[in-house]
């Protein structure tokens, strides 16, 4: 196999001060030690705000860092994507809504159960250096009310990734568990392109903040990275946070996976 790619799926949290000792501000310098610690190729961020982006930017000069907002103007919450500027290429980026007019800035999914939150993907297709070869990353937060829109969301998202035609990775937080239809609708790929669920063997993603949570193993899986490039999902990991400083560096914990390309889609 060729050299492998580290990549992360990572939910900041939102920038409130309705967070108190775990809001953004207060965040900033734990968030910044995990990622260099992690040190990941390639990452996938989701509820990131304006002005989370503007620091993104600033803080992490390694990464080139593409992404907007979700509003009809383009800002707001957003998911942007990460690379690490050394080891990529871009070959092309896009960024569209998780409804029926994808390129319609702000559109929803009428008539079924979506939220009010309008929702998006990115994909960045980027070239590895080293192998001369091009590969999808994909990103997304689908809906956190609608099981079905949630549904809906992953088949704009999967319409996507069979047009391209690429090797590809999709992360994100899915609001969803591994009982969900959105995730078994994923999965139900492994036939057709080779769908592997990285991280299968994560038991927990989500904390909310509550020590006693991630304390006995009580957290939600609703982050998820699927794949089909080569994948251990063995050597998959969430990343472990507590608050022992005074706060958490999220209310979600990043996940890691190691993804290649196989031997006869490298070349010589």
């Amino acid at each position: 196999m060729s050299k492998q790619m580290k990549i992360m799926s990572f939910n900041m949290r939102v920038n409130t001060k309705n967070d108190g000792v775990n809001c953004f501000d207060l965040r900033k310098p734990k968030i910044l030690s995990m990622l260099k610690a992690e040190d990941p190729d390639v990452i996938g961020f989701q509820e990131v705000t304006d002005e989370m982006l503007d620091w993104l930017v600033e803080n992490l000069p390694d990464y080139v860092i593409l992404g907007h907002g979700r509003a009809a103007e383009y800002n707001g919450e957003g998911t942007p994507i990460a690379y690490r500027r050394n080891r990529f290429l871009l070959h092309a980026f896009r960024e569209k809504w998780l409804s029926l007019t994808p390129n319609t800035p702000a559109s929803k999914l009428k008539g079924m159960d979506q939220s009010g939150c309008p929702r998006i993907y990115c994909c960045a297709e980027l070239v590895e250096k080293e192998s001369h070869k091009l590969f999808a990353f994909y990103n997304t937060h689908l809906d956190h009310k609608g099981t079905m829109a949630q549904v809906a969301e992953c088949t704009v998202i999967y319409r996507d990734i069979v047009d391209t035609g690429l090797p590809y990775s999709l992360m994100g937080d899915f609001n969803a568990n591994d009982t969900f239809p959105a995730i078994q609708m994923v999965l139900g790929t492994a036939a057709s392109l080779g769908t592997v669920d990285a991280t299968a063997n994560i038991p927990g993603t989500f904390h909310g903040y509550l020590m006693d949570r991630v304390l006995e193993g009580r957290m939600s899986k609703i982050d998820h990275i699927f794949t089909n490039m080569a994948v251990d999902p063995t050597q998959s990991y969430a990343v472990a946070d507590d608050n022992a400083c005074g706060n958490f560096y999220s209310d979600h914990n990043a996940i890691c996976a190691f993804i290649s390309f196989a031997e006869d889609e490298v070349e010589n």
